[in-house]
């Protein structure tokens, strides 16, 4: 999972502005991420009756951490704002997949992507927020 996550990554390395060979992660690192993400799926199945926390929460949840703890790097870019880069592109890639997942044609709102951005390099967004402002974006909840 860890090759498949940063193959994808360094695919999509001119939105961050990086040359993809560039690109280093604390493999460490994400597996603590793997391993909170875990936890919260627990969590969900334990105190909510045993519902499935979802892959739009999963993912909700990856961007969160990612933008928190840092994995990644790239040498002469600042991690954090590397970091932010990623997590918001997981966060919009995530979103698109439901999109298509659940045949909704829609947009996000490039403002929406650029306070995002911000939110997650200067703002103390929690995880649960995210999970929120995901759902929003569609119809119904996505299962």
């Amino acid at each position: 999972m860890l090759s498949k996550l940063v193959g994808v990554l360094e695919k999509q390395s001119a939105f961050f502005g990086i040359d993809g060979r560039g690109l280093g992660c604390s493999q460490d690192v994400l597996l603590e991420i793997f391993d909170r993400i875990e936890k919260r799926r627990v969590y969900f199945h334990i105190f909510y009756n045993g519902c499935k926390m979802g892959e739009l929460n999963e993912g909700s949840l990856l961007c969160f951490w990612v933008s928190k703890l840092q994995p990644f790097s790239s040498p002469g870019m600042d991690s954090c704002k590397l970091n932010a880069k990623i997590a918001l592109c997981l966060f919009v890639n995530t979103i698109y997949f439901h999109f298509e997942k659940m045949a909704q044609e829609k947009k996000m709102p490039k403002h929406f992507i650029n306070d995002l951005y911000y939110a997650l390099m200067y703002r103390d967004i929690s995880k649960e927020s995210l999970m929120i402002l995901a759902e929003s974006f569609f119809d119904e909840k996505p299962r």
